[in-house]
């Protein structure tokens, strides 16, 4: 465990444990069935009801604060040890006592019981390098908080030299991209089971770094290379390193009190070029110390606890004390709005599509920008451009009186529709859905989903299970095994 790290953390959460408040809020009502066949019950789920009698009904005094869990799609059907079903893929979890690593699951064919921690070996778990002066110095960095992005390839979305398919984005032309790189230049369809999958992860004795996960049939995937993002200066503690859902942009922050910068690169997984375009012959997935990020705003929070891009491809930032986005209600077209800042500032944007990103890559890769060439940590902040300027507090969840949330997790539902898990003080877990207005900016319906816990150290939702994993750790100083990880149903039904 990295200590300093896990210190420093704790040290909030003792903090906040101190200061719970209760939280009251106006979406409660039974809403439709959930993914299990049940009904979400009026106020939400409560720690001592069924379905969740218990706060440690899943994988008991097994975890240390963990700091959330991805489900990752991969070819595996049931577990090489016990046999239980894996549901075509593996969750990963950040745990803070061993390292993040690819879970196994306990039981039989029958059914899942629980997670097991796995040996912690190269090919399920990763422990990140140390790096001092652009080099890797040594290994035993754990990884804090992360995220993971799978592009995918349908090719009959693809542009021709004929003429442009409107279906065709940009998260499919980098996965089409991808596979032809690795498929001798045919972009071979892939799925979220079959296609590489990259998990982006920061460490305080390091930095950015971007992780392949490798399909291996049976036994899913394992850890591949790594790729180290050297433009953004060491000395930073870095502590969450994320991921948009299209592999366009990348961003990260650090725990340090009072560092509020958020670096952010462009193309963290190679230039796939204007999906209105053919595939490039010559792409190929770069090292990450070719990529280009920049200073792009500050975070605007005396302490960041939890960060993530939403499910409306918007960062969002929360810890001392609210949740921030860049503008208070985020999106559409007005000025000052993500990514659109990173070029235009302030100003009311009037590029958009693929102009708008070969603008924010020449902006990036500016002088103005780049900061590969640091010799002093943090010493040349002051020379980005900075143009997103301070984030402030999201409309959304300062009206639903979100305080200090110390996790958060989106997740796409079955319908399309997006929403957002996050554990604030009071012992709860509220769940967001997030939508449009008419002019395309955000909007926000909030519930209490889970009450009765204490403070959550992270969040993940288990697509094999249909179910939210909230971690919680009742001993409030990351003692070893102590955590408790409460499975609840997924009901996501507020569209």
């Amino acid at each position: 465990m990295s200590a300093s790290n896990t210190q420093r953390r704790l040290h909030w959460r003792r903090a906040l444990l101190a200061t719970t408040a209760a939280l009251a809020f106006g979406q409660n009502a039974a809403w439709a069935v959930c993914l299990d066949g049940s009904t979400f019950p009026p106020g939400g789920y409560q720690i001592g009801v069924a379905p969740v009698a218990v706060a440690a009904n899943w994988s008991p005094n097994v975890f240390t604060a963990t700091e959330g869990s991805y489900f990752v799609r991969d070819s595996s059907t049931n577990d090489q040890v016990t046999g239980a079903p894996t549901g075509g893929g593996h969750n990963w979890a950040f745990d803070q006592g061993s390292t993040l690593c690819k879970q196994g699951d306990a039981g039989s064919a029958t059914g899942t019981t629980g997670w097991i921690l796995p040996p912690n070996t190269s090919t399920d778990c990763i422990v990140l390098p140390v790096i001092k002066a652009g080099k890797v110095v040594n290994l035993g960095d754990i990884p804090f908080q992360g995220s993971v992005v799978t592009p995918v390839c349908d090719p009959t979305l693809l542009s021709t030299a004929l003429g442009a398919n409107p279906a065709n984005t940009y998260a499919n032309q980098l996965g089409c991209s991808i596979a032809a790189f690795n498929n001798g230049g045919v972009p071979q369809a892939t799925t979220a089971a079959t296609a590489v999958s990259y998990m982006f992860i920061a460490g305080i004795k390091g930095g950015l770094f971007n992780y392949q996960l490798n399909n291996n049939g049976p036994i899913g995937k394992t850890v591949g290379s790594f790729s180290y993002y050297r433009d953004i200066p060491e000395g930073l503690k870095l502590q969450s390193g994320q991921v948009s859902a299209d592999g366009q942009f990348a961003f990260a922050v650090s725990d340090r009190r009072g560092q509020a910068q958020i670096w952010a690169c462009i193309d963290p997984l190679g230039n796939p070029g204007d999906p209105a375009k053919p595939l490039n012959p010559g792409f190929f997935v770069p090292d990450a110390s070719t990529v280009f990020c920049g200073g792009i705003g500050q975070t605007g929070l005396a302490t960041n606890l939890a960060s993530g891009f939403g499910p409306d491809g918007q960062p969002y930032i929360g810890g001392q004390r609210v949740i921030n986005t860049f503008l208070n209600t985020p999106g559409g077209t007005q000025g000052g709005t993500w990514p659109q800042c990173i070029h235009f500032g302030g100003g009311a944007p009037n590029v958009s599509g693929f102009a708008l990103h070969d603008a924010i890559l020449a902006d990036l890769s500016s002088s103005a920008y780049q900061t590969k060439n640091a010799t002093v940590p943090g010493a040349n902040q002051a020379a980005t451009a900075n143009k997103c300027g301070t984030m402030t507090a999201n409309a959304g969840f300062t009206s639903a009186l979100i305080t200090q949330p110390s996790s958060m997790r989106s997740h796409i539902a079955a319908d399309g529709t997006g929403y957002m898990y996050t554990g604030p003080l009071g012992g709860l877990v509220i769940q967001a859905h997030l939508g449009t207005d008419f002019v395309g900016r955000t909007t926000y319906k909030t519930r209490t989903y889970l009450s009765g816990i204490s403070l959550s150290t992270g969040l993940g939702v288990a697509d094999d299970l249909d179910s939210l994993m909230v971690m919680t750790d009742p001993s409030a100083i990351g003692l070893a095994g102590q955590e408790a990880m409460t499975k609840t149903p997924l009901c996501e039904d507020m569209n």
